[in-house]
């Protein structure tokens, strides 16, 4: 079972008016990542956001969405390099799926050596 817990992140975005200041262009946009600019996304009740794997929101209650955002908060999170970008995961559920996990644990076994030597040529 999965379950999705929704954060908030600042984005600002710079903005290089001109002269008259009417017309201008975006110059630089800066996504707030760091571990006290992540904040859990509440609902106008202050209740957490969290959703199944087809982005259905669920209870707070559900033993299962408690546990969740325990564990999103202790932040033992993937390298940032690794994180997903692209539209909002909300809009788009499956766009995200995890790959699937590794039944062996060993990815080089997935590979066969190659032997240039015993193998034709051909030329």
């Amino acid at each position: 079972m999965r379950r999705w817990v929704r954060y908030e992140a600042p984005i600002m975005v710079c903005v290089e008016l001109g002269d008259d200041g009417y017309t201008g262009k975006v110059v630089n946009v800066v996504l707030g990542d760091e571990h006290d600019d992540l904040n859990l996304a509440r609902d106008y009740r202050g209740h957490f956001l969290i959703y199944d794997e087809t982005m259905e929101r669920v209870s707070v209650d559900e033993r299962a969405a408690t546990r969740a955002v325990t564990i999103a908060e202790h932040r033992e999170w993937p390298d940032r390099l690794d994180w997903d970008e692209g539209p909002d995961a909300l809009r788009y559920p499956d766009l995200y799926d995890p790959a699937a996990p590794d039944t062996d644990g060993d990815e080089d076994d997935d590979l066969e050596p190659l032997d240039l030597h015993d193998r034709d040529i051909v030329g």
